[in-house]
This record gives C-alpha cells, structure tokens and sequence, in this order.
C-alpha cells in the first residue's frame, strides 16, 4: 500500500508512512472542514446526492475543488523537498 500523502510504503496497517504525512493529513482535512464546515446537505453522502438541492451540489462540487487544490499544493511542496535532499 501507498502512502496517501507522498506515494512512498505506508506503514503496516496504516495508510501513510510516517508521522510527518499524517500531520499534513491532518492539516488538509481540518482546513477542509474549517473552511467548508457543511459540505452539502445532511443527506448528501447517504442517497449518493440523489436528493440533494443546487445549493448542496455547488458546495460539494467547490470543497471537492478546493481539496483538489491543497492536495496539488502538498505534492508540489513534497516534490521539492526531494528536490532538495538531492
């Protein structure tokens, strides 16, 4: 298994590989939340948005943008930090 934050071996039993990635985990999913506290509406991950309103779908469709954002952010971060072990 990969890690989710750098691609490297995650630990045994874990879904990252070391202390450092899940901090940065961690840090990207409560910006998530601080600035997204409500992704859509309460039943928006329960009928798979088969219910939801126009306004639930643009929230879920901007947090979706927003995480993709920090995620490319982390990666280009990480990249450069190998970058400059090298």
């Amino acid at each position: 298994m990969k890690c989710e934050v750098c691609n490297k071996p995650a630990r045994k039993n874990s879904i990252v590989c070391s202390d450092h990635c899940q901090k940065i985990r961690l840090i990207v999913f409560g910006l998530a939340d601080k600035y997204f506290p409500t992704p859509g509406c309460d039943n928006c991950l329960g009928d798979l948005h088969g219910n939801c309103t126009e306004q639930c779908d643009r929230e879920f469709k901007k947090l979706g943008e927003f995480s993709k954002d920090l995620w490319s952010l982390v990666e280009l971060v990480l990249a450069r930090l190998d970058q400059e072990k090298e």
